[in-house]
């Protein structure tokens, strides 16, 4: 199992012993992409294997949201994911199948899980990937061709909002030991904020849109049993549009993970 590239297949047999190997790579990797030895005939088993994964990996967050009732959680467990051709994407972007921007999980939310996961139970019949950006190779670039916007990320917070919660920081905050913390949701921007921070705001997402360089950008297609999980605040991610008639046809389960510690 390693970052973005290789899938280390589990045992469905043993999800508690293979959580182990999972948590660990989630310490040392930003992005990991994983499946199964086996296929589940049906999606009640796919469930129980991830749900007996997760909580052995960590502690799972409810992190599902409503967004009939403005993105208000749910107090369950898995979000669904999965084209829904009745549902605007200006009213939530997981029902779409169109490109979705980058972005972070978490921009919002005031207490977080810390790691996200994804699991398939319907592929896209093309496209669909998830795609994600490193944030340290993403600072390394802005230090390089644009430092103007990367001291701007550094020193402006920015809030954002959604259903009561909300967080304020900047968009990029070094940490210790080098590492990058990223912060960022162009459309749950708070309007109720300083101009500067709303422009700040608008700029980095045409700059994400128009002049990020496609070699950092990492895309991670699932099939069915797969999954991919990532540390949030490490990288940015988002989706390729794909292609879909019917609703369902690219279906996906979301959940928050507070990772264990070390034993």
């Amino acid at each position: 199992m390693d970052s973005l590239g290789g899938k280390r297949y589990l045992n469905c047999d043993v999800a508690s012993q293979d959580a182990e190997v999972v948590r660990r790579a989630l310490t040392h990797e930003d992005v990991v992409h994983f499946g199964v030895e086996k296929g589940f005939e049906d999606d009640a088993s796919l469930r129980a294997f991830y749900d007996e994964l997760v909580e052995a990996v960590g502690t799972p967050i409810d992190i599902a949201e409503d967004f009939r009732e403005g993105g208000a959680p749910t107090g369950q467990r898995w979000s669904e994911i999965r084209y829904d051709p009745d549902v605007p994407d200006d009213v939530a972007f997981r029902y779409s199948k169109n490109a979705q921007p980058l972005h972070t999980d978490e921009s919002y939310v005031s207490t977080g899980a810390g790691v996200m996961l994804f699991y398939c139970v319907t592929p896209a019949r093309s496209g669909g990937e998830t795609v994600f950006v490193s944030g340290t190779e993403l600072v390394e670039y802005l230090r390089r061709h644009d430092p103007t916007l990367l001291s701007r990320l550094l020193a402006t917070s920015v809030r954002y909002s959604k259903a009561h919660d909300w967080k304020q920081q900047p968009i990029v905050q070094l940490i210790d030991g080098g590492g990058v913390e990223l912060n960022f949701n162009y459309y749950c921007a708070d309007a109720e904020q300083s101009s500067e921070a709303l422009q700040l705001n608008e700029d980095f997402h045409s700059f994400l849109e128009h002049e990020l360089p496609q070699d950092l950008v990492q895309p991670v297609g699932l099939q069915r049993g797969e999954a991919v999980a990532w540390r949030d605040s490490a990288v940015l991610h988002g989706r390729n549009a794909f292609e879909a008639t019917n609703s369902g046809d690219r279906f996906i389960w979301k959940t928050g993970i507070l990772l264990n510690k070390a034993a």
